[in-house]
């Protein structure tokens, strides 16, 4: 190869080099600021918000506060239902009852063996009912009518419609509905048919399905309340004399057919209160958002009632000595009558 073949080809491709460097010089200096920033540095715009490393750890609702009773009264008794496939056990009420025990009162969960739950109603000041799956029979209904008529106060506490996974060798689906219209209509109100959801941040406690409620009227329930958190809420349907005390947040929606509309999630009508959840009663919840302060009102609603037969069911005490074997004093058996001496012949 000869050495003018080799310089040409060389000559070239470093005019072509000086070209691109030269170039890129003169870019630099008419335009300086194209230059990126640093590693790590921030860009408006680069990513939504809710990336940015600030926001990694979203804000929670502080869970702090005390559950505090109002009651001028002593020795009222709550009973808790729990006759009717109620979706509740003791452990998950434990802050309750020591909330009411504090306060001089108590929680008693069921009924006795022997007392059926119409029978039992009159002796408690206030009933609370927490997801009823079994409907109430016609004497039940109306003895919950009689009972609130009466002066005793009810709290239902329920959730709307849902579909649960069972896992175990083989998966299955469960429907679980709300049983206990049948027992809420004739106070005017009974449960929706779908959940609730809200994809706005500012209403919902980091879950789309966790949505704000607020009230919506003044009064004993709503006193020191903002703001409510339900896990699992859904809607009142509402008419007649049922007044609404609380609303979902702007905004919320309907799971199944999404509409917008303003949902009433505490009704009341006079002795009785219904929550469309029950789930902010539970040990991980009682302290989210203003909770803690509504389950206090709630309590205080019910231990207001007067129980309408306070000795219902109560069994009669002899007193002293009644465990022993009762002794029957025997009969003194009466004196022989003598029987006469015979009388002899010829006299």
């Amino acid at each position: 190869m000869t050495e003018g073949r080799i310089v040409k080809p060389l000559a070239v491709f470093i005019v072509v080099l000086v070209a691109i460097l030269g170039g890129t010089f003169l870019l630099a200096v008419v335009n300086p600021g194209s230059s990126g920033p640093p590693d790590g540095q921030s860009i408006d715009g680069q990513s939504p918000s809710q990336y940015q490393p600030e926001a990694v750890n979203a804000p929670v609702d502080p869970e702090e506060g005390e559950i505090s009773v109002d009651s001028e009264a002593s020795d009222k008794r709550i009973l808790v239902d729990t006759s009717h496939g109620n979706q509740v056990s003791e452990s998950e009420l434990e802050p309750i009852t020591e909330a009411v025990f504090e306060a001089g009162h108590t929680v008693e969960y069921g009924t006795s063996d022997t007392a059926s739950f119409a029978d039992s109603l009159g002796q408690y000041d206030g009933v609370l009912i927490v997801q009823p799956l079994g409907s109430y029979s016609q004497a039940e209904r109306e003895a919950l009518q009689e009972y609130t008529d009466d002066g005793g106060r009810v709290v239902v506490l329920a959730e709307p419609t849902q579909t649960r996974l069972s896992t175990g060798f083989t998966q299955s689906t469960t429907t679980v509905s709300f049983g206990a219209n049948n027992a809420t209509a004739q106070y005017g109100v009974r449960m929706g048919a779908e959940q609730l959801y809200n994809v706005d941040d500012s209403a919902n406690d980091n879950n789309f399905k966790a949505i704000y409620a607020s009230p919506s009227d003044d009064g004993e329930l709503t006193d020191g309340v903002e703001t409510i958190t339900f896990d699992t809420a859904g809607y009142a349907v509402v008419n007649g004399d049922a007044e609404t005390k609380f609303t979902a947040a702007d905004g919320t929606r309907t799971l199944e057919t999404r509409r917008t509309g303003t949902y009433a999630t505490v009704v009341r009508n006079d002795n009785m209160v219904f929550v469309t959840d029950s789930t902010f009663i539970r040990s991980s919840e009682i302290y989210d958002a203003d909770n803690e302060v509504f389950i206090g009102n709630l309590l205080s609603f019910l231990l207001d009632g007067e129980a309408p037969d306070p000795d219902a069911g109560e069994t009669f005490d002899g007193g002293f000595g009644t465990d022993e074997e009762a002794v029957t004093p025997t009969e003194t058996p009466a004196e022989p009558t003598p029987t006469p001496a015979p009388t002899p012949p010829g006299s």
